[in-house]
């Protein structure tokens, strides 16, 4: 049986033909990261050796998590990363990491609300029970308080805060939820909580049973629209919208403009 992630079930509601690209097709194009989700990998790296110290009893200085960023920028960085919006700069991004490294670095020292249990770990939902519908995808950092609730952590670099209305309706980390609560016997509260790091904001979300069950159908729906296209491209249409301009199959899509 496949196994899906939530990023692939996302890919396939904006954009059925990328997703045919991407997980079915997969055609050979030359790859292209863009500045966005540069600076995005480069965060979450900073982020995740800062957790690591503090799993072994020492608490990074705010200058040595910049210079940890500011290294993996660096090593890593490369002409081909792809800046689209050309009114900016490298520079502008590598800055925007800086300051939002700090501010998490001012709003959380010491790092101990919560035991952190897992960083970057890999995780498995099975949806119906049953194995037909599996989900994995990777947790950025899974925590728990003295209380007893687990915290699912998700770092953001987007430029966009959402809503606690859109939080609310966001099913990846409720899919992870649903993994973690099939990891130890234990799992009563479960905290869902979004990083969005540029704002210096968090947004946190519970879900009911219901809601879960509730997310648990909804998968299960796209994943059947996906299984009953076959594997023939004219079965994913492409959905034209302003995503367009960073999507990695512009040089082949049907519909991307002469």
């Amino acid at each position: 049986m496949t196994v899906y992630s939530p990023s692939g079930l996302s890919a396939f509601e904006g954009c059925p033909r990328k997703y045919w690209y991407a997980y079915i097709g997969k055609p050979e194009v030359e790859p292209m990261e863009t500045v966005e989700a540069f600076l995005g990998s480069r965060v979450h790296e900073a982020l995740e050796e800062l957790y690591r110290w503090q799993q072994n009893g020492q608490v990074m200085d705010s200058t040595a998590l910049v210079a940890c960023y500011e290294d993996a920028w660096k090593r890593q960085w490369s002409a081909a990363v792809r800046i689209s919006r050309k009114e900016y700069s490298a520079g502008d991004y590598l800055e925007v990491g800086r300051e939002s490294l700090r501010k998490y670095h001012a709003r959380y020292r010491p790092f101990d609300q919560s035991r952190t249990l897992r960083l970057e770990e890999e995780i498995s939902a099975d949806l119906r029970g049953d194995g037909r519908y599996r989900i994995r995808g990777f947790i950025d950092r899974l925590s728990r308080r003295p209380d007893g609730t687990y915290e699912i952590h998700d770092y953001k670099t987007s430029s966009r805060l959402p809503t606690q209305a859109e939080a609310d309706a966001d099913r990846q980390l409720a899919l992870y939820q649903i993994g973690v609560e099939g990891m130890w016997d234990d799992v009563e509260g479960v905290d869902l909580i979004w990083h969005y790091v540029r704002f210096d904001r968090e947004v946190r979300s519970r879900r009911s049973p219901e809601q879960i069950d509730a997310v648990k159908r909804d998968c299960i729906g796209v994943i059947d629209d996906i299984e009953s296209r076959g594997r023939e491209e004219e079965n994913f249409p492409t959905n034209r919208s302003g995503l367009c301009d960073w999507c990695e199959y512009q040089g082949i899509c049907p519909a991307t403009p002469a």
